[in-house]
């Protein structure tokens, strides 16, 4: 627990979502907070709390009795560094989400990998396992550092984001042109993407639940003829919940939210035939892999596959891809800070590449 008698002053940096979420967890627990720090020096409250800039907050109080907690949790940021300066700017004490949510392990209101880091200490001989079964040492050194920056919380023992979710440079060319599936579409950026850096398409296929972004989509993606369906993926065909909310990070939900179909992509693309499958569907990329099975054991694509929306898929993910038993080699890559957007690639050792 929080040893809130060490400290006069309990801070939060980070005055958007999560950082609010922490602070209204911490009331909760009967703790104040008695300012949220931000880079962004428009901001002066939330909700009656003040705002401040670290620098700023540091100079009018004394830092060496301020706690604070990081209220980050999204791709964007570089944590490492915001740990880095409010250490240098004197702070007593600087809490990852990663200790917060181990030292307040109920109820917590945040999604994806984060978890009692004893859940990973508890799978360890699963994630050894895994780490045997990938291709290269760049791979088994990220998995070690995600592992423990998930642990211990240290932001500063992940390494810099790899460029070119997908597509990275150190990895094997896909082949091409390509026959491209595309599940969790968005507004099709990734295809565009793709093909500002020079890639070819013989045929895409794309998934997308939200109508906003499949309208933008289908605009952006017009002059290719792709097959586009306003649909998720799974391992069923249902109408199911969908939140939108955060836009790319939309999500199917047990209730609520808008109502959105679900398709198997076996029953959806016969007789497609694609040599790379790219999933980023918010947690739902085991159930899609099950719908999609008898098409990658017939054609062997090249996946892409996200695994950082739920702890276990870290692990789970590779293992339900080795049991399809097709010789696929495994490489890891992260392309965004605090292990957001981790992508196991599994690439057919069939095709001739490079």
């Amino acid at each position: 627990m929080l040893d809130r008698q060490n400290f006069e002053h309990v801070l939060v940096y980070g005055a958007r979502l999560a950082g609010q979420r922490v602070q209204a967890y911490l009331a909760g627990e009967g703790i104040e907070v008695s300012a949220f720090l931000d880079r962004d020096a428009s901001l002066k409250d939330v909700d009656g709390i003040c705002v401040a800039t670290a620098t700023d907050w540091a100079t009018k109080h004394s830092a060496a009795n301020a706690c604070v907690i990081i209220g980050l949790f999204n791709n964007y940021v570089d944590v490492g560094e915001v740990v880095t300066q409010l250490q240098q700017l004197g702070y007593g004490r600087v809490i990852s989400l990663v200790e917060f949510v181990r030292y307040y392990p109920k109820d917590q209101p945040f999604r994806y990998w984060l978890v009692e880091p004893s859940f990973y200490e508890a799978h360890a001989d699963r994630i050894a396992r895994m780490r045997e079964q990938l291709a290269d040492e760049t791979s088994r050194e990220l998995l070690d550092r995600i592992v423990e920056f998930r642990i211990t919380g240290d932001y500063l023992r992940l390494p810099a984001p790899t460029p070119r979710q997908y597509f990275p440079n150190d990895l094997p060319d896909w082949p091409q042109p390509l026959r491209f599936i595309d599940c969790g579409a968005y507004t099709g950026d990734t295809v565009e993407e793709m093909r500002a850096a020079g890639l070819a398409f013989d045929a895409v296929a794309t998934f997308e639940p939200n109508l906003e972004n499949y309208a933008v989509l289908v605009k952006s993606l017009s002059d290719l003829n792709a097959v586009n369906f306003p649909c998720g993926v799974s391992d069923g065909n249902r109408r199911v919940g969908f939140d939108g909310a955060l836009g790319a990070g939309g999500h199917l939900v047990e209730s609520g939210g808008e109502i959105v179909t679900c398709v198997r992509m076996d029953d959806a693309l016969p007789g497609f035939a694609p040599n790379l499958i790219k999933m980023d569907i918010e947690g739902e990329e085991p159930a899609a892999l099950e719908g999609a099975k008898s098409m990658i054991v017939e054609h062997r694509p090249n996946l892409a596959i996200s695994i950082y929306h739920r702890a276990e898929h870290l692990w789970s993910i590779f293992e339900q891809l080795r049991s399809f038993d097709l010789n696929y080699r495994f490489y890891l890559r992260c392309h965004a800070h605090s292990s957001f957007d981790t992508v196991l690639y599994a690439v057919n050792s069939l095709e001739e590449i490079r």
